[in-house]
This record gives C-alpha cells, structure tokens and sequence, in this order.
C-alpha cells in the first residue's frame, strides 16, 4: 500500500480515489499505540485460559516461547448451536491454524481499541458518512498461527498454510475494518485482497448492502479469482485496513513463524434493521458481527455504486478534517 496520506487531512483524496478503484486502503499506525499493548496482553490471557488443548498431545502454549507457537494442538471443536443466542457460530472457534475469538467482540477495551475509537470513527465517517450505527459489538479477534505439515515420504515439506479462501461476507457489506494487532511481515498470515473486485461483486448483488446474490454470484467470483492477482497488506501494528464490503479477500498465505493477530469491525448507516428472527428466517443470523441486515435496501445501481458514500459526494476532505465528537 502506498503511503497516499496527508497531514492535517483525516482521508486525503489520493486515498479515497485508491479506494474507489482498488476497495481498500491502509491507515498505517492510526490504534492509539498507549491502547494497543494492554489490548494485546488481554488477548493472550483470554486465549491462554479459554482455548482448550488436545488432552495427552503434551502440547503447552506459551506467548513467551514462540516455538510453541508452530502446529498447535486444540481440543477438538464442539458441533455449532443450531439454536439460542450462539446459532451457527460457537464463542471461540479453534480449527488448526486459525483461532477466533468472537466471544471478546464486545469487551469494551476491544471496542474503544477500533470502532469506536475517534480517529477510526473519523475515517469510516468521511467513507461511508456521519450517520453510522453505533458500535456494540465487533466480530472479535482472530489469530492464525504458523503450521507446517511433516515431512512427506519423499522428504519434503508441505505447507499447510499455503493457500487462500477467497470470499466475501454475508449479512450486510458496506464498510469493514481489520487492525493489526501486532507486526505482519510477509507471508506471515496477512490479510489479503483481491484489488478491484469490489466492482465485480458489487454488480453480483440485488441490493447495494445486503446480502442478495444473483444467480451469477458464483461465476463471477470463480472469474475474481481467476483474473486478479491478490495482495497480502503488511503493515506494521497499529495499522487499519478499510475495506469495501463486497471486497474479495482471505486470510493470507501463513509458511512464517509468527501469529498474525487482527481485529475486525463493521461500519453501517444508521438506518432501520431486520430482528434476530428475522435474520434467523433468511438463514442470516450471525450473532458475532455488528452489520445487521437493512429492513429496506436501494437495489443495486449499475451506473454509481458510490451513491450513498460519503465520499462520493464531491469528495471533499475538508469538511471532515476536524470531525465534531
């Protein structure tokens, strides 16, 4: 990512053009740094006392031994609720590389550390616009670890972390954000963009915001994936991805050793949404993020999918530069 900012200006028009035609952009080092550290020592605690070990594996974590680190030996996962206030989706999930801790989504330390922090609120609102719903909640933190498979009979080693699950989002898309937690060095699990699609997915869609895919959804991301080349963002901590709902991406390619630990947070206009059971009658209930689906959507414009942004209105900086709190 570029360094396209500038001083005094909350969103510099360099940026929002990247945005507009890439469906992402990075804020390097905007976490307030005195809020950053004790977040992240939360974490690990919550982790080290939450996240079950496989019994007999003889497997111990330690945040202070990285070797440990490497292929880590959960307990095996619990089926998903098919019913109650978890439907779908358990509080913690643990699946081989990749640990998400939904379950600290609304812990206020969490919560002040990205959306509700003022200087991330100030870059959401000159995107997406001042009137955006408040923050209760965020989907969590999700961790992926280092892992390697053993050797193969003919004495190589395969990786299991070199791949990609490219996809969007369900419930509503409008604005999202991922902040790193710690430093992402390159292939180290870093999360990863397919620049552009966006346009493509958009028009995949009945609605702007919704989830509503047409019948050329699927063709449409086997194209995505076919004809785009993706980017892993590295960053340093503290740094926030923005990215457009519709916004191909992935958890990136992990053959480091490092955890690549990241906070996501989801940013929509305030306007009037569904109930739980009605999510729940759509097959759309997910408990664990804050973007609830619209009771009443704009479809999809095929002329200007920026419509309803801020930023599309003139695209003038100016007037949010010192936003009123």
């Amino acid at each position: 990512m570029p360094d396209l900012a500038v001083p005094g200006e909350v969103v510099s028009k360099a940026e929002m053009d990247f945005f507009m035609k890439n469906g992402f952009f990075v804020k390097k080092g905007l976490l307030d740094p005195l809020k950053l550290a004790p977040a992240l020592d939360q974490i690990w605690a919550h982790l080290l006392e939450r996240v079950p070990v496989l019994e007999g594996s003889g497997w111990e974590l330690s945040r202070e031994d990285s070797a440990t680190w490497m292929n880590p030996q959960w307990a095996p996962m619990p089926p998903h609720p098919t019913s109650g206030p978890y439907q779908g989706r358990q509080p913690i999930e643990h699946m081989g590389r990749i640990v998400k801790l939904h379950d600290v989504g609304d812990a206020d330390y969490l919560l002040d550390l990205l959306p509700n922090d003022q200087s991330v609120r100030a870059v959401a609102e000159v995107l997406l616009g001042e009137d955006l719903r408040p923050s209760v909640r965020m989907r969590g933190v999700y961790a992926v670890f280092p892992t390697k498979d053993p050797a193969d009979p003919s004495g190589k080693r395969r990786l299991s972390g070199a791949s990609l699950g490219p996809h969007t989002d369900q419930v509503c898309q409008q604005l999202n954000a991922a902040a790193y937690l710690d430093d992402v060095s390159p292939r180290s699990g870093g999360f990863t963009v397919y620049p552009g699609s966006h346009k493509r997915m958009f028009q995949a869609h009945e609605y702007e915001s919704n989830w509503s895919p047409l019948p050329s959804y699927h063709d449409v991301m086997n194209k995505v994936v076919e004809d785009i080349e993706p980017y892993e963002l590295v960053a340093e901590k503290g740094s926030v991805i923005f990215w457009h709902g519709r916004t191909v991406h992935s958890a990136g390619i992990h053959t480091g050793s490092s955890i690549r630990w990241a906070l996501f947070a989801d940013f929509t206009h305030n306007r009037e949404v569904m109930s739980d059971e009605e999510h729940r009658d759509l097959g759309q209930f997910e408990w664990f993020k804050d973007a609830k689906l619209f009771r009443d959507d704009w479809p999809v414009s095929v002329d200007d999918m920026w419509r309803n942004w801020s930023l599309r209105k003139g695209r003038k900086v100016e007037k949010y530069t010192d936003p009123k709190r």
